[in-house]
C-alpha cells in the first residue's frame, strides 16, 4: 500500500490549489495571446526580411502539464519547422521558474542569419546562449546556457559548428510577468535587425 506524508495528505484534501492553478494557467494562456498580438503588430511595422515559409498570420499556442513535472505554456510565433531546417521565436512559462523569449535557428536558418544574430548579440549581458548539444532543453542551468558575454567568439562558432543550431534566451522570473512584452517586443525587434 503507498505510503502518504502529512504534506502529501494535506494538499490532496485542499482543492483550491488546483483551482487557482488552473485560473493561473488561464491568465497566461491569456498573456500568451496578448503576447502573439503584440508579435504581430511588430511584425507589420518592422520592415523585416524573413523567408517567405516562415508563418506570420498567426502563432500556435501550447500547454502541457510534465516538463521535468512541471506546466508550460508555449507560443511559437514567427515560426517554420522541419525536420532538418528550424526559425523559430518561442515564449515559453514555465511553472515556478520563468518566462522566456528564445530565438531558435537551425539548419539553413543557422547558416543565413547565425553569424548576424551572434553580432548582434555578443555583447549583451542578459542574453544567454545554449550550449547543449539539443535544442530541446529550455532551463537555464550550467548544461544548457551560459550568458552570451561569458563566452568567447571561437567557444559560440565551435558550439554551432558542433550542433548546427544556434538558440539565443532572455528570461524574466515568473514574478515580472506584467513586463513580458516590455522584454520579447524589444529582443524581437533586434532579432529582426539582426537578420536584415
Amino acid at each position: 500500500m503507498a505510503l502518504f506524508s502529512l504534506q502529501e495528505l494535506d494538499i490532496a484534501e485542499n482543492p483550491y490549489i488546483l483551482l487557482i492553478k488552473n485560473r493561473i494557467m488561464e491568465k497566461v494562456n491569456g498573456l500568451m495571446g496578448e503576447l502573439e498580438h503584440a508579435i504581430h503588430h511588430e511584425l507589420n511595422l518592422n520592415n523585416h526580411s524573413l523567408p517567405k515559409e516562415i508563418n506570420l498570420n498567426n502563432g500556435k499556442i501550447s500547454r502541457g502539464e510534465n516538463y521535468k513535472y512541471l506546466p508550460y505554456v508555449i507560443l511559437d510565433f514567427p515560426a517554420f519547422f522541419t525536420r532538418y531546417h528550424i526559425f523559430a521565436f518561442r515564449t515559453m512559462f514555465y511553472w515556478g521558474h520563468f518566462i522566456s523569449f528564445t530565438i531558435h535557428l537551425q539548419g539553413k536558418y543557422c547558416d543565413l542569419f547565425g553569424d548576424k544574430l551572434i553580432k548582434q548579440f555578443a555583447q549583451d549581458p542578459d542574453t544567454y546562449f545554449n550550449i547543449n548539444s539539443t535544442p530541446w532543453e529550455y532551463t537555464y542551468d550550467d548544461k544548457n546556457y551560459k550568458p552570451i558575454t561569458a563566452l568567447s567568439l571561437q567557444e559560440i562558432n565551435s558550439q554551432i559548428e558542433e550542433n548546427s543550431f544556434i538558440k539565443l534566451s532572455k528570461q524574466l522570473p515568473v514574478a515580472q510577468l506584467a513586463e513580458a512584452e516590455q522584454t520579447l517586443i524589444p529582443f524581437l525587434h533586434s532579432v529582426l535587425d539582426s537578420i536584415k
